[in-house]
C-alpha cells in the first residue's frame, strides 16, 4: 500500500505543478488590474492587505495539510474538487467576456477552494474555507452597485445632519442633499457617502470575527457593528463639517479642519468596536 500512495505522489504531483503554472500565467493580468485599481480608486486601496492577510491565516494549516489519515484522499474529494476549479475558470471566462474584473477577481477564491480540496483532502480545504474566502474582499464592486447604494447614503447623512444641526441651536432647512446653515450650503456629494470606511470597516468586521469567535451570531454581530458604526462615523463627520462652517467659516467645509475631523471621527469609531470585540470574545 505504500508503495501505491507513494508512486501516486509522485505521479499527481508535476500534474498539480503544471496545473499550478498555468494558473499563475492566466491570472497574472487578473492581478495586474487589481493592483491598479487598488492603487487609483480610494475606495479599495485595503486589497492591498488582503492576500497578505488571507495567507498569514493559511500558512499554519499549510504546513500541516496533507499529513496523516490526509494522504489517503478520496477520489471523489478530487473530483470534486477539480470540478470546483473548472466552475471558477467558467466565472474567469465570463468575467472576461463580459469585461468585469469583479466576476475575474471572484473566481480566484473559487479556483484556489477547489485546488486546497482536490489537492490537500477535504479536511485541511475546510480549514482553508476561511483565508481563501476572505480573497473575495480583493475584488472591487461592480460599478451597478456603488451607483445604487450612493444616493441612500447621501440621503441619510443629509437628514442626519439636518436634524443634528437643528438639536445644536444651528438654523438648519434642508433642501434634498442641500443642507443651508447661515454661514454655508453644504452639498452631500457622493464623497460624503463613506464608502471608503465602510468598505474598510467590513474588512475589519469579516477579520476580527473569524479570528475571535466560533459562533456563527456573533461573528454576524460583530460585522453588523461594523457596518453600523462606518454608517453612523460618515453621518458625524458630514454634521460636524456643517458645525465647524458655522463657527469657523466655508472654508472649514473644504479645508483642513475637514480633513483631519473626517480622520478624528473615523479612528473614534474604532474604540467602541474593538471594545466590542474583545468582550465578545471574553465571554464564554
Amino acid at each position: 500500500m505504500a508503495t501505491v500512495v507513494t508512486s501516486r505522489r509522485r505521479i499527481e504531483s508535476p500534474g498539480f505543478a503544471i496545473l499550478g503554472a498555468a494558473l499563475t500565467v492566466l491570472y497574472l493580468p487578473v492581478l495586474w488590474d487589481l493592483v491598479i485599481v487598488w492603487a487609483t480608486v480610494p475606495f479599495y486601496t485595503h486589497g492591498f492587505v488582503v492576500p497578505i492577510f488571507s495567507a498569514y491565516l493559511a500558512r499554519d494549516v499549510l504546513k500541516h495539510a496533507g499529513r496523516g489519515d490526509e494522504r489517503a484522499r478520496a477520489a471523489s474529494a478530487e473530483a470534486t474538487g477539480l470540478a470546483v476549479t473548472v466552475a471558477g475558470l467558467a466565472m474567469l471566462a465570463v468575467g472576461v467576456l463580459l469585461a468585469s474584473l469583479t466576476l475575474r477577481a471572484l473566481s480566484i477564491p473559487v479556483v484556489l477552494m477547489g485546488l486546497a480540496l482536490a489537492r490537500l483532502g477535504p479536511a485541511s480545504a475546510r480549514q482553508l474555507t476561511f483565508p481563501i474566502g476572505f480573497l473575495v474582499f480583493m475584488a472591487p464592486l461592480p460599478d451597478r452597485v456603488v451607483t445604487a447604494i450612493s444616493p441612500p447614503l447621501q440621503h441619510a447623512a443629509a437628514v442626519f445632519a439636518e436634524h443634528a444641526l437643528r438639536t445644536l441651536g444651528i438654523p438648519t432647512v434642508r433642501q434634498e442633499l442641500f443642507v443651508k446653515i447661515p454661514s454655508v450650503t453644504l452639498h452631500v456629494t457622493e464623497d460624503c457617502t463613506g464608502i471608503r470606511f465602510l468598505l474598510a470597516m467590513l474588512v475589519i468586521g469579516v477579520a476580527c470575527a473569524g479570528l475571535t469567535q466560533r459562533r456563527p451570531a456573533r461573528r454576524v454581530v460583530i460585522v453588523l457593528a461594523a457596518a453600523g458604526l462606518a454608517v453612523l462615523a460618515n453621518w458625524l463627520r458630514v454634521a460636524g463639517t456643517g458645525v465647524m462652517s458655522e463657527l469657523w467659516g466655508a472654508w472649514a467645509a473644504i479645508g483642513v479642519p475637514h480633513i483631519v475631523w473626517g480622520k478624528v471621527i473615523y479612528g473614534v469609531m474604532l474604540v467602541p468596536f474593538a471594545g466590542l470585540v474583545l468582550l465578545l470574545r471574553r465571554r464564554p
